[in-house]
C-alpha cells in the first residue's frame, strides 16, 4: 500500500466514495485538494488501484490551528486494515514532512471502526466537539502506536 498526491484525474474516484452512504454519513464533500494550506491529500493505492483517500484538512476543533486526519475508503477496502495503513502513513507525513506537533481526529460517536483506528494508531480522547464527535490527539513526541 502506498500514498500519492491526490489529482484532478482522482475525480471519479472522489464521487465514488461521496456516493458511499458511510462517507457521506461521516464526511460529507469531500476536497479535491488542501494545497492552498501547505498540504496536500493522497490517494490510497493498493498495487495499482486507488482504493480511497488519506490526507489532513484544516481544523478549528481544539479552538487552534490544527490539522485533523481524513481518511476515505471504497467500502471493498474497509475491512482490510488499509485506513489503519493510511493513517499511519498520512501521521507520519505530518509530523516528519509537515513537521506538526500534533494532528486530530474529529470522529463522530457512531464510526466505531475510526475511532478504533484512532486508538490503534495511539491517539487519545481529548474532548467533545459539536455535533456529537469526540477530538482524538496525537502529538509528534508520541509516536507509540499500539498492537
Amino acid at each position: 500500500m502506498e500514498l500519492r498526491p491526490i489529482a484532478a484525474s482522482d475525480q471519479d474516484l472522489l464521487t465514488s466514495l461521496e456516493e458511499q452512504e458511510d462517507v457521506w454519513e461521516f464526511i460529507g464533500a469531500l476536497p479535491l485538494s488542501t494545497a492552498d494550506q501547505g498540504l496536500p491529500l493522497f490517494a490510497v493505492l493498493d498495487g495499482q488501484t486507488s482504493v480511497g483517500i488519506a490526507g489532513l484538512v484544516p481544523s478549528r476543533a481544539l479552538g487552534g490551528d490544527d490539522f485533523e486526519v481524513l481518511c476515505a475508503m471504497k467500502a471493498e477496502a474497509q475491512t482490510r486494515g488499509l485506513a489503519k495503513q493510511a493513517c499511519k502513513l498520512v501521521m507520519a507525513w505530518a509530523f516528519d514532512t509537515a513537521k506538526l506537533e500534533r494532528v486530530i481526529a474529529c470522529i463522530d460517536e457512531g464510526n466505531e471502526p475510526a475511532r478504533t483506528i484512532a486508538t490503534k494508531l495511539g491517539m487519545k480522547e481529548m474532548g467533545t466537539a459539536p455535533p456529537r464527535r469526540t477530538v482524538y490527539v496525537k502529538y509528534r513526541d508520541e509516536r507509540r502506536e499500539t498492537p
